[in-house]
């Protein structure tokens, strides 16, 4: 129980702060990983709690200025500091006081332009949304993440995904020089993204450009162009290129909405 908490809570916060970063970085997930694997494994041989990355802590960082991973160290640093020297006083601070920072913290995480965000996505991503929302509210995080996972799947399927392409990307390559050409088959999505991310990790440094074809895809979703795009953006010296996209129907206008593949007689 505390492995998936921990994991999957740590993994959600780091997604959502790389989302809120004025930067743009990536975080290494591996790396975050790894981190609270240690952390809690001595934690736990001192009589400690287990710990998460914290989306709360990481929002106040960052709207108070934070640009680098010594914002996190300074906070446990100034935490650590309080609870041994001035226990006494922390325990002074009404609940009230402090339910209320976290409310107000949790509503602009939650905010109405959130709801209007995703819907500007695509009216499914909002209904994803909405639906992981309502379910952790009233049951708990790791219910409310698993009833919004299969969802999303469950509408990939409805789509035209193949169940065989669900968690395995399928790919083919062909290379002109300086240019390598992928041709993504059946569906690029969030669930069978990590082969094709992996792809991308590879690329020979004499690689240039790399062309992704879409166009034997019946679903790519947003997920999948959203990550596409920020890893475009932190290339340099080489170009990413989407194409293939011509037949499919967009959820929405938004540049990074799912598309689903029309019928070729229906177009």
């Amino acid at each position: 129980m505390f492995t998936l908490v921990g994991s999957i809570e740590s993994l959600l916060s780091v997604t959502a702060v790389d989302s809120l970063d004025p930067q743009k970085r990536s975080i290494n997930l591996n790396l975050d990983l790894l981190a609270t694997g240690v952390g809690n494994t001595i934690a736990s041989l001192i009589g400690g709690l287990p710990m998460i990355s914290e989306i709360v802590r990481s929002k106040a960082n960052i709207d108070n200025g934070a640009k680098s991973s010594w914002s996190n160290f300074f906070h446990g640093t100034f935490l650590l500091l309080s609870v041994a020297l001035i226990p006494g006083l922390l325990q002074q601070i009404p609940l009230a006081a402090l339910a209320g920072m976290l409310i107000y913290t949790g509503f602009r995480l939650a905010s109405p332009k959130e709801f209007q965000h995703a819907y500007r996505i695509g009216p499914e991503q909002l209904l994803i949304f909405v639906t992981t929302l309502l379910v952790t509210l009233m049951t708990d995080l790791l219910i409310g993440v698993g009833v919004g996972l299969i969802f999303k799947v469950g509408l990939h399927l409805l789509n035209g995904a193949p169940v065989k392409s669900l968690f395995r990307s399928i790919m083919e390559e062909a290379r002109d020089g300086e240019t390598l050409v992928l041709e993504v088959r059946d569906a690029a999505i969030f669930t069978n993204f990590l082969g094709l991310n992996r792809r991308l990790k590879t690329i020979e440094p004499e690689i240039k450009r790399v062309i992704i074809d879409f166009a034997n895809a019946w679903v790519v979703d947003h997920t999948v162009l959203y990550k596409l795009e920020g890893i475009a953006n932190r290339w340099e010296g080489r170009e990413l290129i989407l194409t293939g996209l011509d037949n499919h129907a967009a959820a929405s206008s938004h540049r990074l909405a799912t598309r689903r593949r029309v019928h070729e007689e229906a177009v």
